[in-house]
């Protein structure tokens, strides 16, 4: 792992655990991450950084135990089947964590670029790919002008008998290319589809997807294909 990635990580352990200060005291706290209070003291107020091994175990033990609900509640799908996700999408350090994670998962796979879709899709695909190193990339439903002309979806492959169709410049991507999937909601797995067309047509390496909330139906019809993940499973619309 680099220097900077490392630090990342170590900056975001301590946000997670400025979090968790929020609602806890210095003793509650120390006995949910299992650490001394006196350390969770000088790491909160910025006077050392948690080593390597304990800033992940802060990432990834609030991952588990906080994540879901988080946004759960910030997405307010819960109370309606209409995910929201403008709230999440707007904080920097929920976005952090979820690249995180994504790294996490897909860092094994490579990936050189991270398609997304316009426009809620962007600023997930920006920050992962930040994260994972590689460049972001989003198809649009309007074309535009381009300097070698356009990829534009398919949809022979979709259960829906229209959708809107997708367009990409086609010198944002490659045949060498190894690709990651992102969108912040997978319901029908229609918009996911068109981009699966998008990278078929250009023959290049589709190495993962990555939702922040996806259906079990969704989930189950590409991970047949792909190597698929998610942080929150809702219900079909």
């Amino acid at each position: 792992m680099d220097a900077i990635l490392q630090a990342r990580e170590k900056l975001l352990a301590v946000d997670c655990l400025k979090v968790l200060k929020e609602n806890l005291t210095f003793k509650e706290l120390s006995e949910e991450v299992d650490m001394p209070p006196g350390v969770l003291n000088r790491y909160i107020n910025g006077y050392v950084l948690p080593k390597n091994s304990r800033a992940k175990s802060i990432i990834e033990a609030f991952i588990k135990e906080r994540m879901s609900r988080i946004l759960t509640e910030e997405s307010c799908c819960e109370r309606s089947k209409v995910v929201i996700t403008s709230t999440i999408l707007s904080q920097p350090f929920l976005l952090e964590l979820i690249s995180f994670r994504v790294n996490e998962l897909f860092c094994d796979e490579k990936p050189t670029k991270v398609l997304t879709i316009e426009v809620d899709g962007i600023p997930l695909a920006v920050k992962v790919a930040d994260f994972l190193g590689a460049r972001s990339i989003y198809a649009k439903r309007k074309q535009e002008a381009s300097l070698h002309g356009h990829y534009t979806s398919n949809n022979d492959h979709s259960h829906r008998s229209v959708a809107t169709p997708l367009y990409l410049p086609k010198e944002l991507l490659k045949r060498n290319d190894s690709v990651l999937i992102v969108d912040d909601v997978v319901r029908g797995g229609t918009a996911m589809q068109l981009l699966v067309s998008i990278c078929n047509q250009v023959r290049c390496r589709i190495c993962g997807m990555f939702s922040i909330f996806m259906t079990k139906r969704a989930y189950e019809m590409f991970s047949r294909d792909f190597k698929i993940s998610y942080l929150v499973q809702i219900g079909d619309a």
